[in-house]
């Protein structure tokens, strides 16, 4: 067996450094805990959804602007977000686009799509991977989460910023992980060809999955 294949089944089973996943555990918790116990849902927010986020960005010196998509752009501790929301719905979507890209050619990016797929399992932030344009050398990898977001329970600008902070800790779980195996990976003889070792994530359920077919087909192949 591979130091590779063996780095790779360590961070299998521990692609989470405590730290991390401590810290998500108690944010999710804290927001949870929030939005059950303080005040009852039926009242009438005093702020549209547009005004409350404008509002929540600018005492936390995000510097808000809308876009033409009737997105809000906006800056944390240097880096780039962007929020969409209806105005009627008290539910946001943020994105954390952009944060990180890959060369199509890196050898690590056959193990890219597994390690993003065990972080998603261990996490409420949901990261993704895509080029821009088909046959683009440069795959973008953007990071988004689907949140609750209101006048009441949680302090709007507390829990926003406990939701951004989130961002982070997933970005660098992913970086450190994908950092360790391109170590490893250049230690390998380059001539030599290693079978694809696959971290556990939800392709670990795929020889469970069932096929989906057309109940007019199903019936065909009965006959």
């Amino acid at each position: 067996m591979s130091d590779i294949t063996i780095l790779v089944a360590v961070l299998a089973l521990a692609l989470w450094p405590a730290i991390i996943v401590y810290l998500s555990w108690r944010r999710e918790k804290k927001i949870i805990s929030c939005l059950k116990n303080e005040t009852p849902a039926t009242k009438t927010p005093k702020l549209s959804t547009e005004e409350l986020i404008v509002s929540t960005l600018k005492k936390m010196g995000c510097n808000p602007e809308k876009n033409e998509e009737g997105n809000i752009g906006f800056m944390y501790q240097g880096d780039d977000f962007y929020l969409s929301f209806q105005e009627d719905v008290p539910f946001v979507m943020i994105w954390y686009p952009w944060w990180g890209t890959i060369n199509a050619d890196n050898p690590v990016l056959p193990y890219l799509k597994e390690v993003i797929n065990a972080v998603n399992i261990s996490s409420f932030i949901t990261t993704v991977f895509m080029a821009e344009n088909e046959g683009d050398k440069e795959i973008g990898i953007h990071s988004h989460c689907h949140t609750f977001f209101t006048e009441d329970g949680l302090e709007p600008e507390e829990h926003l910023k406990l939701i951004l902070d989130s961002f982070f800790d997933t970005r660098n779980a992913i970086k450190e992980n994908i950092d360790k195996l391109g170590s490893a990976i250049s230690e390998e003889d380059e001539g030599t060809k290693k079978e694809r070792v696959i971290v556990k994530g939800f392709s670990a359920y795929k020889e469970n999955s069932k096929p989906i077919e057309n109940k007019q087909v199903e019936e065909e192949k009965k006959k």
